[in-house]
C-alpha cells in the first residue's frame, strides 16, 4: 500500500506541476454543505456549523466523541463494545437514529471510502477516525437528506469536515484528560502549520493520541451480567462410580457434575460452574493513534492527503471461547483424561478462569488523497476533482484450533504429538501443549473508493446554477487465513466450517462496482422575500437507478422571522460488505432458559435492494436583538431500509426455525442472521435551539446556546409480522428485541460561555432523556438493582480557559482546566445479559474526567 501511495502522490504532483503556470487568483469558491452553488454562504436548509473553538469548547480528545455533544445524533459508535464484534478502534456519526450508512460523512465536500470492516450490527460506514482533530476549520452538519446532490446515503444528513487550507503560522496543543476514579487516561498532541510559498499554500497537521485501558474488572458491578454456563462442567449420561481422584463419588445418570476446584480456580459455583469472562474484557482498549494532513494549494490547484493509523493493542479476551464443537460430542472414556466409566457431556472451555487472558490487536490504516484543478471557460467555473481512498483493518482474534484440540483429546497433540489434554484438570496441562492448541482468526479486510468529478458553475437568467458529474469505483476485498475461512451455500448454510472453537471466521471477498451520476442544481430570489433552490441528481449502477429530485424554500416573512421548507427523495445503496460478505461473530443472545455467547453467522445477501426515503422538513427562525430561536420539524417515510437481522429477535419470533442451530438435547449453538430490506421506517420529530449573545459592557460578554431533538416516532414493523401489521414506535425503548437499537425521546445540550478579558468560563450541559427496556427481569437481577426503566442521564461539565498573551510577542499561550461530569454522574444501570451493565450505544461509563489543555497558537 506504501507503494500505492507513492505513485499516486508523485502522478498528482507531475499533474499539478503542468497547470501552474496557469494560476488566476480571480478564481475563488465559497461553498456550504448542501449545495453547490458557489458563493452560497448562507444555507436554505437546517445546517448547523461547529467552528474550531466550538469543538476545543467540547473538551473532547478525539474525534470520535463529537456524538456526545450532537442532539441529532442518536446511535452512533463513540465508543466501543468490546465483548461484541469486530469494529473497536473505529467511530462514526449516526445522525436521526438510523443505521450508520444513513449519515454521510464528507471530507472537504469529497466522498470518502466506507469500511472494509462492518460494525458489530453489520452496517457499512465510513469510519470517522482518520481526520487529525487539529486540522479542521469547522464541521458542517446537515440534517436532512441530500441526495439530489451528494448522492446514495445522504438520508439522514451530512456531516462534512472542512480543513484548513490557508492557515499561517504554527500551533500546538497537547495535554490529558484522567478518569478520578480509575486508571484510564488520554495523552494527546497535536501540530498545525502553514505559511505561503511563492503563491502556494501549504498547510500540514499532526494529532497524536495516547489511550491507557480502563478494564471492566475496575467498574463495579459493570460486567456482573457477563457471565457464561460454560465454565467446566460435566452431565453424566449412566449411573457411574469413581473411587480415587479429584472425581472421587457415586453419580447418577444426568447429573450435573461441576469442577470440584471450581472456586478455587476462578470460576463461580452456581448449580454449574460458570465462567465471569465480563470482567476480562476492557471498556476502553489500549490505542494508539497517528493522524497525519498535508494540503497544497493556490487558486486553481488543490492537493490535499490524509493519513492515519490506528492500533488497538491489546483488547483482552476470554481465556478460550466455549468449546462449541462439544455441545454435540460426547467424551469418551479416557479421553481428554476422563476419570469416568461412561460417556460425559462436557459444557465448559479448554481454558477457563485460571488462565490469563490473550489479546486481539488490531492495525486500522486509512488515506484519503483528493486534486482538484479550477478553471474558468467563458462565464462557467469548473472544477474537475479526483478522489481516492482506502480503508484497511487487520485483525488478529485468538481462538482453540479444533482439529489439534481433538488430536490432543485423543493423546496425539503437542510438539510431539504424544500429549494428552485434560480437561477435568486443566491446570495439568502443559504449556506446549496449550501453545499447540491456540490459533487466530486472521482477516485483512480492505475498503476502497475512487471518485472521479466535473462540476460546473455559473449564472443565467438570474439563476445561480450548479451541474456536473461523478463517476466512482468501490472495491472491497476480505481474506481470512486457512484455519478461518468458512464456506456458505446459496441458503446460507455453512459447508466449509473454520477449523476453530468458535469465532468461526469468514469467506475470501474481491469484489467491486461502479456508479456514474449526473446532477443540476439551481437557486434563485422568486421574489425580494422568497429564495427557492431545486435539485436532482440521476445515479445509476449495476442492476438499479434513482432519480432523486429536491426542492426548498425560505420566505423572509419580516425582517426578524424566517420560514423554510424543503421535500425531496433519497436513497442509500447496501455497502458491499452486506451484500458479499460473510462472518460469524460472537455475541450475546437470551435464549429460553439462560442468557449465553454463541456464533452468530452473518451472511451476505446479494439481493439487497436500494433504501429509498422521502425527506420533509419545515422550520421557522426568530431572529431578534442577538437573540435566535429555531424549531424544525422532520420527517422521514424510509422504504427497504437495509437491517441486519437480530439474532435476538430470530430467537424470540421463532426458538426452532431454520436459522437456529441447536444440539440434540435443544441447547443453543448458533443463530445464522443475514440482510434484509425491511419494507417500511417512518420517523418524524423536532428539532430547536436558543442562542443569544450578551454584551456585559466592562464584563465581557455572554454566549448562551440550548440545542435539543424529540422524537415523535420512529416506526417499524414488529418483528416476525407480515408487512401488512401494524407498526411499532421504537421510541423511548431500549428496542433489544428489534433491528434497532435505542432511541430516547429526547436528547437536550446546552452551552454557556462568558468570556471576559482573557479569561473564559463555560459550562456544558448534556441531557438524555430515559427510555424503557422491555426484557424479562429475573427476581435474581431485581435484587441487584436492575429495572425496566432506564433513568435519564444528566451531565453537567465546567472549564476555565485563561489566555496569556504576554509570555510571547506573536503568540497567544492559552491554558484549558476542565471538569467532565463534574457529578460525577454513573450510566444507568440495564438488564442486557450477558453484555454490559450500560447501553454502549448511549451513555458514557467513565465516570468524572479531568481534561487538562495547553495551546501555543499565532495571535489573530
Amino acid at each position: 500500500m506504501k507503494v500505492n501511495y507513492l505513485k499516486t502522490i508523485l502522478f498528482a504532483f507531475f499533474f499539478y506541476g503542468s497547470f501552474v503556470s496557469t494560476a488566476d487568483k480571480d478564481i475563488e469558491e465559497v461553498l456550504v454543505t448542501g449545495s453547490y452553488i458557489k458563493d452560497a454562504v448562507d444555507s436554505i436548509g437546517p445546517l448547523e456549523v461547529l467552528s474550531e473553538d466550538d469543538f476545543i469548547s467540547l473538551n473532547i480528545t478525539n474525534l470520535a466523541e463529537i456524538s456526545k455533544y450532537l442532539n441529532i445524533a442518536s446511535g452512533s459508535h463513540f465508543q466501543s463494545n468490546t465483548l461484541g464484534g469486530v469494529d473497536q478502534g473505529m467511530s462514526s456519526i449516526t445522525l436521526r437514529g438510523l443505521d450508520h450508512a444513513s449519515t454521510l460523512l464528507l471530507i472537504n465536500s469529497k466522498r470518502h471510502t466506507f469500511a472494509g470492516t462492518p460494525s458489530n450490527e453489520g452496517e457499512g460506514y465510513i469510519d470517522l477516525n482518520i481526520i487529525p482533530e487539529i486540522s479542521f476549520k469547522r464541521i458542517e452538519i446537515l440534517k436532512e437528506g441530500a441526495t439530489s446532490l451528494y448522492g446514495s446515503d445522504a438520508v439522514a444528513g451530512v456531516v462534512n469536515f472542512i480543513t484548513h487550507k490557508d492557515f499561517k503560522g504554527l500551533k500546538i496543543r497537547f495535554g490529558d484528560q484522567t478518569t478520578t476514579n480509575y486508571n484510564q487516561k488520554d495523552q494527546n498532541i497535536g501540530l498545525l502549520y502553514g505559511q505561503e510559498l511563492n503563491n502556494w499554500d501549504l498547510v500540514f497537521a499532526a494529532n497524536l493520541l495516547d489511550r491507557a485501558p480502563l478494564s471492566a474488572s475496575e467498574i463495579p458491578n459493570i460486567a456482573e451480567l457477563a457471565l457464561s454456563g460454560l465454565g467446566n462442567t460435566f452431565i453424566t449420561t449412566a449411573a457411574d462410580e469413581i473411587t480415587e481422584g479429584r472425581y472421587e463419588g457415586v453419580y447418577e445418570a444426568n447429573q450435573i457434575v461441576p469442577d470440584p476446584n471450581c472456586v478455587e480456580n476462578g470460576g463461580i459455583l452456581q448449580g454449574f460452574c460458570r465462567f465471569l469472562y465480563g470482567t476480562r474484557f476492557n471498556i476502553v482498549n489500549t490505542e494508539d493513534h497517528s493522524k497525519f494532513y498535508l494540503n497544497l494549494s493556490n487558486d486553481i490547484h488543490n492537493l490535499s492527503l490524509i493519513a492515519s493509523n490506528v492500533r488497538v493493542i491489546d483488547n483482552p479476551q476470554s481465556p478460550s471461547y466455549p468449546a462449541l464443537p462439544y455441545l454435540t460430542r460426547l467424551i469418551q472414556p479416557g479421553e481428554g483424561s476422563s476419570p469416568f466409566n461412561t460417556p460425559v457431556k462436557w459444557r465448559g472451555r479448554p481454558l477457563g478462569s485460571q488462565y490469563a487472558s490473550p489479546f486481539s490487536p488490531k492495525d486500522i490504516k486509512q488515506f484519503h488523497l483528493n486534486y482538484s484543478y479550477f478553471t474558468k471557460i467563458e462565464n462557467i467555473d469548473f472544477e474537475f476533482s479526483l478522489s481516492t481512498s482506502e480503508h484497511q483493518n487487520k485483525h488478529n482474534r485468538p481462538d482453540i484450533i479444533d482439529s489439534r484440540f481433538q488430536s490432543a483429546m485423543q493423546g496425539s497433540g503437542g510438539p510431539s504429538q504424544n500429549e494428552t489434554w485434560n480437561i477435568f484438570e486443566p491446570e495439568l496441562n502443559s504449556q506446549s501443549l496449550i501453545d499447540y492448541v491456540r490459533g487466530a482468526e486472521i482477516s485483512n479486510k480492505t475498503g476502497s473508493l475512487s471518485v472521479f468529478d466535473v462540476i460546473g458553475r455559473t449564472e443565467l437568467f438570474n439563476f445561480d446554477f450548479a451541474f456536473g458529474s461523478q463517476i466512482s469505483d468501490e472495491k472491497l476485498d476480505i481474506s481470512y487465513n486457512e484455519i478461518a475461512r468458512a464456506e456458505f451455500d446459496r441458503d446460507g448454510k455453512i459447508i466449509k466450517t473454520a477449523d476453530l472453537f468458535f469465532l468461526g471466521g469468514g469467506k475470501n471477498v474481491s469484489t467491486n462496482r461502479n456508479k456514474v451520476a449526473f446532477f443540476l442544481e439551481g437557486r434563485t430570489n422568486l421574489v425580494e422575500v422568497i429564495d427557492i433552490s431545486l435539485s436532482g441528481r440521476y445515479e445509476e449502477s449495476k442492476n438499479y437507478s434513482s432519480f432523486d429530485p429536491k426542492v426548498s424554500i425560505k420566505s423572509t416573512f419580516n425582517e426578524n422571522i424566517f420560514l423554510r421548507g424543503s421535500f425531496g427523495s433519497s436513497f442509500s445503496m447496501p455497502s458491499m460488505a452486506q451484500m458479499f460478505s460473510s462472518n460469524i461473530n460472537l455475541g450475546s443472545v437470551r435464549d429460553i432458559e439462560g442468557n449465553i455467547f454463541v456464533r452468530q453467522a452473518q451472511i451476505g445477501n446479494p439481493d439487497l435492494k436500494p433504501s429509498t426515503a422521502d425527506n420533509s422538513n419545515f422550520g421557522v427562525v426568530l431572529d431578534y436583538k442577538n437573540r435566535v430561536f429555531t424549531i424544525d420539524y422532520w420527517l422521514i417515510d424510509y422504504k427497504n431500509r437495509v437491517e441486519s437481522q437480530s439474532s435476538q429477535a430470530l430467537l424470540l419470533s421463532d426458538p426452532f426455525g431454520p436459522s437456529i442451530t441447536r444440539n440434540d438435547e435443544g441447547e443453543l449453538i448458533g443463530v445464522t442472521t443475514t440482510y434484509f430490506n425491511e419494507t417500511t421506517t417512518k420517523l418524524s420529530g423536532f428539532d430547536f435551539s436558543y442562542d443569544e449573545n450578551l454584551i456585559l459592557e466592562d464584563y465581557g460578554k455572554i454566549n448562551l446556546s440550548v440545542k435539543g431533538t424529540s422524537f415523535i416516532e420512529f416506526l417499524t414493523p414488529e418483528i416476525g409480522a407480515n408487512p401488512s401489521s401494524n407498526l411499532v414506535n421504537r421510541v423511548g425503548r431500549f428496542n433489544f428485541d428489534a433491528n434497532t437499537h435505542s432511541i430516547p425521546k429526547y436528547r437536550i445540550n446546552s452551552f454557556l460561555n462568558w468570556n471576559y478579558d482573557n479569561y473564559e468560563v463555560a459550562l456544558n450541559t448534556r441531557f438524555i432523556d430515559g427510555y424503557i427496556n422491555e426484557r424479562s427481569i429475573p427476581e435474581s437481577a431485581l435484587n441487584q438493582g436492575y429495572k425496566n426503566k432506564i433513568d435519564n442521564f444528566l451531565v453537567f461539565d465546567l472549564t476555565f480557559r485563561q489566555n496569556f498573551p504576554q509570555f510571547f510577542d506573536n503568540m497567544n499561550f492559552k491554558t484549558s482546566f476542565s471538569i467532565i461530569n463534574i457529578l460525577d454522574e454513573q450510566p444507568p444501570k440495564i438488564y442486557d445479559a450477558p453484555d454490559f451493565s450500560f447501553d454502549t450505544r448511549v451513555h458514557d461509563p467513565r465516570g468524572r474526567l479531568i481534561n487538562i489543555q495547553f495551546e501555543l497558537a499565532p495571535k489573530n
